[in-house]
């Protein structure tokens, strides 16, 4: 299995050097039409493969920070449980120190 991710790993990362090197055109990247604005929004003269990798970056991180968002609720819920969990468990050996302490005082029963 470890072979299999290895090559799997080896063959990805050979698509994106591939990939990176076949888009090194420089290109001009605006934040808003040059119509409007003028050249005061741009960047000229970026390598493609460069605007790819940090898109890429980009969809990812904002992946990674919209699912931690999602999952607060369940991550609310397991802080309470496992507080709950805890409490529980001091309570039980409360009740188990109390038992023995009762179970000491009270006389022992003779096997029937």
């Amino acid at each position: 299995m470890r072979t299999i991710k290895i090559i799997s790993l080896g063959i990805l990362a050979a698509a994106l050097v591939l990939v990176g090197v076949s888009n090194m055109t420089p290109v001009d990247i605006y934040l808003l039409p040059p119509a409007l604005t003028g050249d005061a929004y741009g960047v000229k003269g970026v390598p493609l493969a460069l605007v790819i990798i940090v898109a890429g970056f980009a969809g990812v991180v904002f992946g990674l920070v919209a699912e931690w968002v999602r999952e607060r609720k369940q991550r609310v819920l397991a802080d309470d449980k496992r507080r709950e969990l805890a409490e529980l468990r001091q309570e039980l050996a409360q009740l188990r120190a109390r038992s023995t302490e009762v179970a000491d005082i009270l006389p022992r029963r003779p096997a029937a």
